[in-house]
């Protein structure tokens, strides 16, 4: 796939920022990269302590091939090992605040979760973070059931940068945002790089995975809406939260695993500390 820069043609898809559902016009395309400050990418160790297997990412749901969340919890129970979590997905079906909860992204073929509604918090625009170390229990192909073992969070495995709000709002939030979907999309194998700089705001990366998804599966000809759905309750002046960097918690999240890219097993081991890319 050739590499193809602009994702929204400003004049028919942007209103301030990567809104809806555009196709890309070749006519529109910039010749050149723009030109961007480097970031710092912190690298993140997997403490001793932690449990066999770790998923700290935003699951873009689907496929088993594109998502962390699923890839983790089917080796966990295929394994007898816990699993801890701190992920965010999205959904639009109702999650109760007490008892078990039933969590499904909102992709068609995607993994479900239940889990104890204690260790889920909603965030905005639909999105919720499951945080946790549980046992896994697998139920068919593709749904488990999490035993709550300790409800604390591990904030050494959290990557650093800044949160949605942040990223959303940044004077070069556009030009940043659509490149690291196209070039996600182009080189799945910079998936756990760009996990490690963008995970912090799970919302936005949320929409770059889905973006590159969509982009490879069209041939670079289609980019989806998922970028403006991301960045919409920050843009129109909602959403919670202090601006600046998220340390993977509230504000973020990242690890183990991900999408915008094709098959692949994510979940970081503790055994030999080492993360396979998702490819595509």
């Amino acid at each position: 796939m050739s590499r193809r820069l602009l994702i929204f043609p400003a004049a028919a898809c942007a209103s301030g920022l990567l809104l809806s559902g555009c196709a890309v016009n070749e006519s529109e395309r910039p010749e050149q990269r723009p030109s961007l400050s480097p970031e710092e990418v912190t690298p993140v160790e997997t403490p001793d302590s932690a449990p066999p297997v770790v998923v700290v990412d935003t699951t873009p749901g689907g496929a088993k091939e594109n998502d962390p969340l699923w890839q983790g919890l089917e080796r966990a129970a295929a394994n007898g090992e816990e699993a801890y979590l701190n992920v965010y997905l999205r959904t639009f079906g109702d999650v109760a605040d007490s008892g078990e909860v039933s969590l499904t992204p909102d992709m068609p073929n995607s993994v479900t979760v239940n889990v104890d509604a204690e260790q889920v918090s909603a965030h905005e625009g639909s999105f919720y973070q499951v945080l946790g170390t549980f046992e896994v229990e697998q139920l068919g192909d593709s749904a488990f059931t999490l035993t709550t073992v300790s409800g604390d969070e591990i904030a050494e495995l959290n990557p650093q940068g800044p949160d949605s709000r942040a990223r959303c709002t940044a004077d070069d939030a556009q030009d940043r945002i659509e490149l690291a979907a196209s070039d996600l999309a182009e080189d799945p194998a910079e998936r756990e790089n760009m996990r490690l700089r963008w995970a912090a705001a799970p919302e936005v990366w949320w929409g770059i995975q889905q973006t590159a998804l969509s982009l490879r599966d069209s041939g670079g000809d289609f980019a989806g809406d998922f970028l403006g759905e991301a960045c919409g309750p920050y843009r129109d002046g909602a959403g919670s939260g202090d601006s600046g960097s998220g340390n993977g918690s509230g504000g973020g999240a990242g690890s183990g695993g991900g999408s915008g890219g094709g098959p692949g097993d994510d979940a970081t081991s503790n055994d030999d500390t080492e993360q396979s890319e998702l490819g595509g």
